[in-house]
């Protein structure tokens, strides 16, 4: 049966304000061509007009040979449906690290059989404890994995199998953005993969906006149901074993997206939060026994500030009011505008509050579909910037002022602005040649103690934002990378603090492995330094309850910090 279908994400309007690109104070450099790094993703459009043809896939940065410079994994699509005859593969490109003229390359790396099928997401981290970093990618299909065998190549992709839900068999599995984290406190690292929607390619929907004589077109997710979210502990080998309904989250039944893992109420230990399409977002507390508390309504954080849920892509996690602990960035469909939601801070449950009008975090992007979002101080002046990747679902999207290709937005934290505000810069490196941008990811690839960007397209080319902003005269920078006791060798779960004699609040960083939308940063951790900073201390928590403490941590390096055993 053919069903003629109008559906629609809901609308409110306010006005829209315009600007123009200016120097914006921010100088990134566009480098993925001159550097090598050619990659187009392939959304396997072929006509059927599918929604996973829209969602794009992901972005991982790994230092998969361990030479210290970060290299690039990315996700390929490909035809859709998927089937057993052609089918995608991944890229890895390898960071060569400087030439004799001192240039940054990358080259194709010839590191095994990477992941095949229909790709969404993936995340790097050492899920086996021995100190070489391995890849997650969820698909439209089973999620797997790849062990990287510590001398530069990964063994053929091992699949996770799914527990059937109730009522029948896991059909169509659908994997987006994946986090891990030590969620039930045995040493090793445990995974959440957020699931978007039953998706079934012969669903025999024909969806037209204007009735049955106007041009077909994808369908609107409402029209389908969400899948469950799948989560797995780690057998302590790197193997994995669907636990979701013992640890609680067989709840976890919305339309996902987006999903982090952050010890969000500084007990010690990872709560999970995920983003749903159209549905309330989650938040689970860690009850410390293996099991989580689903306090998502009751937490402020499942719905806006008008008490409606929106449509959650991507995630970011940060102390952007510097009041030391994690605030929840969310980004989200044109219209609604993102959201910022401030954690009130220790104390019974979880509590927090809708702040995206009263920060400037949320009118920028009324008009700006989100998915992959970051959080960096990239001009280095003490406060933490925002950066989001926009473009929409639809090709003719139905909205006067919104695009399908759409300009990426840059906010500007507000230095000394106790209250985390915003302000949106314009520049033309962000409105230039816009794309249907999808994922984003931050690291420092030429170690010059900046965080660049990797921003991947839906049906585009992947971009590489070299971070060329000069920060304010005399400021320095410290960089951070941690090195944890076996199994979770990357100190997943850390959390690490700057502080100083200048007066100005503590600095505090959380080390995670999953973020934005279906991408994976890299593993390293930054601050500026300001000239009169004075003495400085770093104090680290690390996931065992640990605690390290370095007085006046040299400037302009990563400092290596090993857990003691």
């Amino acid at each position: 049966m053919t069903v003629v279908v109008a559906a629609v994400h809901s609308f409110a309007f306010l006005p829209c304000l315009a600007a123009a690109p200016e120097d914006c104070g921010f100088s990134f450099s566009e480098v993925a061509a001159e550097t090598g790094l050619r990659f187009v993703h392939d959304a396997g459009a072929a006509g059927g007009l599918h929604l996973p043809e829209t969602m794009g896939a992901g972005v991982a940065w790994i230092d998969f040979d361990g030479d210290g410079w970060l290299d690039l994994y990315l996700v390929q699509s490909g035809p859709f449906p998927p089937d057993d005859g052609e089918v995608s593969a991944d890229r890895l490109f390898r960071n060569l690290g400087p030439d004799d003229a001192g240039e940054l390359r990358f080259a194709p790396a010839g590191a095994g059989d990477l992941a095949r099928g229909y790709g969404q997401g993936v995340v790097a981290a050492d899920v086996d404890g021995d100190r070489d970093i391995d890849l997650l990618v969820s698909r439209y299909g089973p999620t797997v994995i790849l062990r990287n065998d510590g001398v530069g190549r990964f063994a053929a992709a091992e699949r996770l199998a799914a527990a059937a839900p109730e009522g029948g068999a896991d059909e169509f599995p659908w994997g987006s953005s994946m986090a891990l984290a030590d969620a039930d406190g045995d040493g090793d690292l445990d995974l959440h993969v957020s699931r978007y929607l039953d998706y079934d390619p012969d669903h025999g929907l024909d969806c037209r906006r204007e009735g049955p004589e106007s041009p077909p077109e994808v369908c609107d997710p409402s029209l389908f149901t969400g899948q469950h979210d799948r989560f797995y502990t780690n057998d302590g080998d790197g193997g994995f074993e669907d636990a979701t309904a013992a640890a609680g989250l067989a709840g976890a039944d919305g339309k996902g997206l987006g999903v982090l893992f952050t010890d969000l109420d500084a007990d010690g230990r990872p709560d999970l939060y995920v983003a749903n399409d159209l549905t309330l977002n989650l938040l689970f507390r860690n009850r410390g026994d293996g099991t989580f508390e689903d306090l998502s309504l009751l937490s402020g954080a499942a719905v806006n500030r008008n008490g409606r849920p929106e449509a959650g892509m991507g995630l970011a996690v940060a102390d952007f009011d510097l009041d030391g602990d994690p605030d929840l960035a969310v980004t989200n469909f044109d219209v609604e505008t993102n959201t910022l939601y401030r954690n009130a801070g220790p104390g019974p449950g979880l509590l927090f509050e809708d702040v995206s009008a009263t920060t400037g975090f949320g009118q920028p992007s009324f008009n700006l579909l989100g998915f992959g979002i970051v959080a960096e101080d990239f001009d280095r002046d003490g406060a933490l910037d925002v950066y989001v990747a926009n473009g929409h679902i639809f090709a003719s999207p139905r909205r006067d002022n919104t695009e399908h290709r759409q300009r990426n937005l840059l906010l500007r934290g507000r230095s000394g602005d106790a209250a985390g505000g915003f302000s949106e810069v314009r520049c033309v490196w962000t409105d230039g040649d816009p794309l249907v941008s999808r994922g984003a990811a931050i690291a420092d690839y030429d170690n010059d103690g900046d965080a660049d960007l990797a921003v991947t397209a839906n049906g585009g080319p992947a971009r590489l934002w070299r971070n060329d902003t000069t920060g304010p005269a005399g400021t320095t920078w410290l960089g951070l990378e941690l090195r944890g006791r076996s199994p979770n060798t990357q100190a997943v779960g850390a959390v690490a603090t700057l502080s100083g004699e200048t007066g100005t609040p503590p600095a505090r960083r959380w080390t995670i492995r999953g973020d934005s939308y279906q991408s994976s940063s890299g593993h390293r951790l930054r601050w500026a330094v300001p000239a009169a900073a004075g003495r400085r201390q770093l104090d680290l928590r690390w996931p065992s309850g640990a605690r390290t403490r370095i007085v006046d941590p040299p400037a302009g390096a990563y400092l290596v910090v090993e857990e003691r055993p």
